[in-house]
């Protein structure tokens, strides 16, 4: 980067924040995912929590206020902000556990002897219900009504379901709600991905609470929340969020947050309109399409469905030599960066989303892709194995964190340059699947549990009976095992030996 744009005038560097620190912006073509930095914040979000930043305000008070006009704006009997969807995943789960109850409050996560079992479609477990789990509950997996009568034969302290999954779930909402109600177990909608209506589809359909998200689709402050439904539960998770002194005192909402969920609560309701949205997308992605001209290469528009609101675009081609991550990878590293959803990215196609798009970055987002695509993106076949290396046998491997170290016993067996085998470790034991070109092996580590594939990637080189190298950390559920999910705790370092 030039030192200029570090060291420069304070407006120059004031204009774009992110270059200060070294950091590039990037047109978002991936919706709206957190770890992308989720929307942007509507104009009149940021005016609303530029105000509210100026005074001060009693928080119980606010949030008595506020959800009374979530309530009247939603039509849910009530209503919360909280710090992003996950916290009021737990904040729910606190509230349908400990309520509002000091004895029990105090001692989460220990509920040992209490009411702590939760139901879930196993379909319908994803890497998030860590933030069910985390107050102390067990998560019991149902497949069939037969499971969940079976289920319902112990105590349950709350029933959660994942919105997007439900219409395909062979037990759907109706059928848990009506065997929940005798027993006085609320249901749990997370529908945090999804656009908000009035009626709320769920809650008219006999769920109890449902959770969304205020910093995507709402366009509201990206680390905000808001769960809706009864009254008492909400105000009991209210009970148990900061500023109290309860378990989720860390999960702070903030003022200038409330006001801008409230805020994009107001524009979506009153001023939205869906048609001009939809037009707006499909002719962004008509724009792209246009410029695609390139041989090979098809690009097709996919409308929505189901709970999914906006189009995309299928780009896909039909050449040797081009893969879709190396062709991601090159938009994010070219100007201006271009960010593709790398879960969406195949061997041979990827895909659009024209929710973050913004007027002008159409036309920038077609030139890029064709550029990428003409060039080739340089990508050959697997290199046929070279050498006689062969790693098969018995070996002791040391994983060195950033903090902390793990040992694995792992087996191993090679035929050409293929490896498969096994590992085993505390608490983590699993399949190994990796090859050898040369001197250099790579290895996957893989476990499922409970709602994600933990995955440990080794990349390293074998020198006098042993293998040094890198670790990529990650996990991801069964539809997010993109390169990013599985990168997303960071590096470590590792060393085998061979004992056999």
């Amino acid at each position: 980067m030039n030192d200029s744009m570090t060291e420069g005038p304070a407006a120059l560097r004031n204009s774009n924040p992110y270059i200060t620190l070294g950091v590039r912006p990037f047109i978002n073509c991936a919706s709206v995912r957190t770890a992308h930095s989720g929307s942007l914040m509507l104009p009149e979000v940021r005016s609303a929590i530029d105000q509210a930043s100026r005074h001060f305000v009693s928080l119980d008070e606010l949030m008595e206020g506020a959800g009374r006009r979530i309530a009247k704006l939603t039509g849910a009997p009530w209503g919360m902000v909280t710090c992003g969807s996950a916290a009021a995943l737990t904040l729910a789960t606190t509230a349908c556990v400990a309520g509002n109850d000091p004895v029990k409050m105090t001692r989460l996560p220990f509920t040992d002897g209490w009411t702590n079992r939760v139901i879930m479609p196993k379909t319908h477990r994803f890497a998030y219900d860590q933030a069910i789990r985390m107050v102390g509950t067990h998560i019991v997996e149902v497949d069939s009504i037969a499971d969940l009568d079976a289920a319902l034969a112990e105590p349950v302290a709350m029933i959660a379901l994942l919105g997007k999954d439900e219409a395909t779930c062979p037990v759907r909402l109706e059928d848990f709600v009506v065997r929940a109600k005798p027993f006085g177990i609320p249901v749990l909608v997370d529908a945090a991905s999804e656009h908000i209506a009035r009626p709320d589809p769920y809650l008219s359909r006999g769920a109890d609470l449902v959770i969304y998200s205020g910093g995507k689709f709402l366009r509201g402050p990206q680390t905000s929340g808001l769960l809706l439904g009864r009254e008492d539960l909400v105000r009991a998770a209210w009970r148990n969020a900061s500023p109290h002194q309860a378990f989720a005192r860390g999960m702070k909402v903030s003022k200038e947050d409330v006001i801008g969920v409230l805020t994009a609560l107001e524009i979506w309701f009153d001023r939205r309109d869906p048609a001009a949205e939809l037009e707006r997308w499909n002719n962004d992605l008509a724009v792209i399409a246009g410029y695609l001209t390139v041989p090979g290469v098809s690009a097709e528009i996919i409308a929505p469905k189901g709970v999914v609101r906006v189009p995309r675009l299928l780009v896909s081609w039909q050449r040797e030599g081009l893969a879709g991550e190396q062709v991601r990878v090159r938009l994010l590293d070219g100007e201006p960066r271009i960010m593709l959803d790398d879960t969406a990215v195949k061997q041979n196609s990827f895909e659009i989303d024209p929710f973050g798009l913004q007027p002008g970055e159409a036309g920038q987002v077609g030139m890029g892709i064709a550029a990428a695509l003409r060039s080739g993106a340089a990508v050959t076949e697997a290199t046929a194995f070279r050498g006689k290396m062969d790693v098969s046998g018995t070996w002791d491997v040391e994983v060195s964190f950033l903090k902390g170290k793990r040992t694995h016993s792992m087996q191993l067996q090679q035929q050409a340059g293929t490896i498969s085998g096994s590992q085993n470790s505390h608490q983590f034991a699993g399949p190994v699947t990796g090859n050898v070109d040369g001197d250099r092996v790579t290895l996957l580590f893989s476990m499922w549990y409970e709602g994600t594939m933990i995955a440990y990637q080794l990349d390293g080189a074998v020198n006098d009976g042993q293998i040094h190298g890198d670790v990529t950390l990650g996990s991801a559920t069964s539809h997010h095992q993109g390169p990013i999910n599985l990168a997303q705790f960071g590096p470590a370092r590792f060393q085998a030996t061979r004992t056999a």
